[in-house]
């Protein structure tokens, strides 16, 4: 960034998961902070930068689900081309999604601070009028849990930039401290807000310079206007603003948080790739966010990947022209007598039509 030393101390673990399903590509990343400096920092953000180069850098689009906290790029066509040496996806290219699986801890309150999520029919929905939204609770953690002070922050910023010499210099890579700063907090490189409408910046190309936002293309995802302070907005994406692809960077933020001197905090992300064999580049950010609402449920769950019945054991009996076969699970089974028995969490009643709603797997047969 160009500017001088904070002082903090940053601890980084990456891990997968090798499976035979969507989790098979993810890849998640821990980073734990420590303040190291005898100073006090107020107004603290992670800042998650992310250049995406799906397969041909130059062809991207951005956008952002606000209630899911996650950032993604997809690819501008249907065709993701070769470019200069870079191999493109071709047909049916897919998209990358970036999640905060948890963010930081917000500032301590001495309360449990309310949700906006009630349970209908063994599902959570976003209600607006619930709770208070404001606090974080839309794609946060930890919310109305019946414990003191563990919120964590979401994702609470977005905003893109270009990686190109043409076009607004004040919407391109940051170079100073400053500028990288304004990014992870909502705002251009000249310190302008980030506007809704258009390109985010210039009225003359559509922003609307009545109302800043904290989250650029949000399709129809903010739906209780958080990035607006309230106010519902319509759809805005890079289709809706024709704009032209190009090598597109993002930034998502979570904060604000106060870091006292030796204070820790950390976030996880999770970064979740997709394909859709049909339906354009954007029906493969719908199976990214399908996806991301698995790795979610797993990472609130431990990644504690489902195990099917252990093999049993098996004698064989040799008679005369006859085989008698003992098939039987030791104690130590996670199948003794045939009783294996497992919750899948990732099974939402909500979403099926089968009643009495069952989220276990029984064991069927040998």
């Amino acid at each position: 960034t160009g500017g001088a030393a904070i002082g903090f101390e940053f601890r980084a673990q990456a891990f997968a998961f090798q499976t035979n399903d969507a989790l098979n590509d993810m890849t998640f990343y821990n980073y734990r902070i420590i303040n190291r400096s005898t100073y006090t920092l107020y107004n603290t953000y992670f800042g998650v930068f992310v250049d995406g180069d799906l397969g041909n850098g130059y062809d991207d689009y951005v956008g952002c689900d606000v209630q899911r906290g996650l950032g993604f790029f997809y690819n501008g066509d249907d065709d993701d081309q070769d470019y200069q040496g870079s191999h493109g996806y071709g047909k049916q290219p897919p998209a990358i999604g970036i999640d905060f699986s948890e963010g930081p801890y917000q500032d301590p309150d001495g309360m449990d601070n309310s949700t906006s999520y009630k349970e209908v029919s063994g599902k959570k929905v976003l209600d607006c009028n619930e709770g208070d939204f404001k606090n974080g609770n839309i794609n946060g953690l930890n919310f109305g849990d019946g414990t003191v002070d563990n919120e964590r922050w979401g994702m609470r910023r977005f905003i893109y930039f270009n990686n190109t010499t043409g076009g607004n210099p004040n919407k391109t890579d940051p170079q100073t401290a400053v500028e990288y700063y304004n990014y992870m907090t909502g705002f251009w490189k000249d310190n302008t807000p980030l506007l809704y409408g258009g390109d985010g910046y210039s009225p003359q190309l559509g922003a609307d310079p009545s109302q800043p936002t904290n989250f650029m293309f949000p399709g129809t995802t903010d739906i209780c206007g958080w990035g607006q302070d309230g106010i519902v907005k319509p759809n805005w994406t890079e289709e809706t603003e024709s704009n032209p692809a190009d090598d597109r960077r993002l930034i998502q933020a979570a904060g604000p948080f106060t870091l006292t001197p030796g204070q820790v905090n950390d976030i996880t992300i999770g970064a979740v790739w997709a394909r859709a064999t049909a339906g354009g580049p954007y029906a493969s950010v719908e199976a990214v966010k399908v996806a991301d609402d698995k790795a979610q449920i797993l990472f609130e769950n431990c990644f504690r990947v489902l195990d099917g019945p252990d093999a049993p054991e098996l004698n064989i009996v040799e008679l005369d022209k006859k085989l008698i076969f003992h098939i039987y699970n030791r104690t130590s089974s996670n199948n003794y007598l045939e009783s294996y028995m497992e919750k899948d969490p990732s099974w939402v009643c909500g979403d099926t039509l089968i009643k009495p709603c069952d989220q276990h797997y029984y064991f069927q047969g040998y």
